[in-house]
């Protein structure tokens, strides 16, 4: 048994306490959350006391590790289509050794960091072993695309192979479809037979809505030069390309949203599914396109917000705290207690893990972080915030 206390603990699912005890049993199961009682807990016997607060681990809802290595390769502020097109001109410099090597250095520095779960795109098996291996639970997302429909059924049958090669290594994995642009509708429809769980790229550019609202644009153009035929317009914003193939029984992260509205919103919340989350990757998004989405328009709505840390190729770091400072800084007036939650329990809601993580409440085994550096009299984040997982947390298969 452990028993942990800081100046305040935020369980995310209640309102903060001042000097509360967390007490865990020996495999981090939550046994009780409470005030203190009599005296300070830094003078109770039997309980560790740190300076600053205690959150639940960190749920990062997107995360590329297998792009880790290719950390500054696309220049900031290119666009969408810029960004493609510099990652691809990288790619094959870099060996699988120094591949495997970055990710294994991304998947340690989260993990120490806070984060206890990430749901993490694949498109090869490059990083199954770093995930097999990590103290860290991935939830794997097979993706695929394409736009040429001689490849449709290779590319689905590739990926199934891939998901079944992720499982035998004892990982959760799912197929999805990479994004409407870039991916043609046979190609979601296959990929939707015996997957019900997506994690979709949905409007992260003014391009890719162009691109099917009337045709044209940047994302257009790359695929021209690429030798591809462009999707083709269809009078309504990129959302709807991937709302029409989501089934009933289908759990669906939209990832990015930059260029959503709340007519977009609207269409989604009409499609009938297990649930839809909608997951930001600020810092990503300045670094592609300097623009951030449309925050105030999914609070209003009341979205189950997820936060994600995409790529080291479009950030400078796998760990959430620096998401969460961004948001701070670009929106001063949220409060801490509802980012912490997008970072936490909006994570494991969209990963289907909101049973055992995202939240300090009896019963759970979400882990717990320790924020430092804090601004204690108006609980609110520094440029000088720290994060560390004070309890090993290893989720397994068996908590999904």
């Amino acid at each position: 048994m452990r028993r942990i206390s800081a100046h305040y603990i935020l369980p995310v699912s209640s309102p903060p306490i001042r000097n509360g005890i967390i007490t865990l049993d020996d495999s981090g199961e939550v046994l009780d959350v409470s005030a203190p009682s009599g005296s300070e807990p830094e003078e109770s016997e039997g309980v560790e006391f740190y300076s600053g607060a205690l959150t639940p681990g960190f749920v990062n809802a997107h995360c590329h590790l297998e792009l880790s290595h290719l950390k500054g390769a696309a220049p900031q502020g290119a666009g969408l289509a810029g960004f493609i097109a510099g990652l691809a001109a990288h790619r094959a410099k870099f060996t699988d050794e120094q591949a495997h090597r970055a990710a294994s250095l991304a998947d340690a520095q989260l993990y120490a960091a806070g984060t206890v779960a990430v749901g993490d795109v694949s498109n090869h098996r490059l990083t199954f072993e770093v995930k097999a291996g990590s103290p860290v639970f991935y939830h794997t997302f097979v993706e695929r695309y394409g736009l040429r429909r001689e490849d449709v059924a290779s590319g689905v049958r590739s990926a199934r192979m891939l998901a079944a090669e992720a499982e035998r290594l004892g990982l959760s994995a799912s197929l999805t479809p990479h994004a409407p642009y870039s991916t043609l509708p046979e190609m979601y429809d296959a990929l939707a037979q015996g997957s019900a769980f997506w994690s979709v790229h949905n409007q992260e550019c003014a391009d890719e809505n162009l691109m099917f609202e009337k045709g044209g644009g940047s994302l257009h153009e790359l695929f021209l030069s690429m030798g591809l035929t462009p999707m083709p317009p269809v009078g309504k914003s990129s959302i709807h390309c991937t709302l029409r193939h989501v089934a009933e029984g289908q759990r669906l992260l939209l990832v990015h949203n930059t260029c959503t509205t709340a007519a977009d919103y609207d269409a989604a919340a009409a499609v009938r599914c297990k649930g839809i989350s909608w997951v930001l990757c600020p810092t990503s998004n300045l670094y592609i396109e300097r623009r951030l989405p449309p925050l105030r328009m999914l609070r209003a709505k009341g979205a189950n917000i997820a936060l994600g840390t995409d790529s080291l190729a479009s950030g400078a770091s796998p760990n959430l705290l620096e998401e969460l400072k961004l948001l701070a800084e670009r929106f001063p007036d949220v409060p801490l207690s509802e980012t912490l939650r997008w970072a936490t329990l909006g994570g494991a809601t969209a990963l289907g893990m909101e049973h055992s993580l995202g939240s300090l409440e009896r019963g759970k085994r979400p882990g717990v972080t320790l924020l430092t550096n804090l601004d204690l009299d108006k609980l609110k984040l520094t440029p000088d915030t720290k994060s560390y997982l004070l309890t090993k947390k290893i989720p397994t298969f068996a908590d999904k």
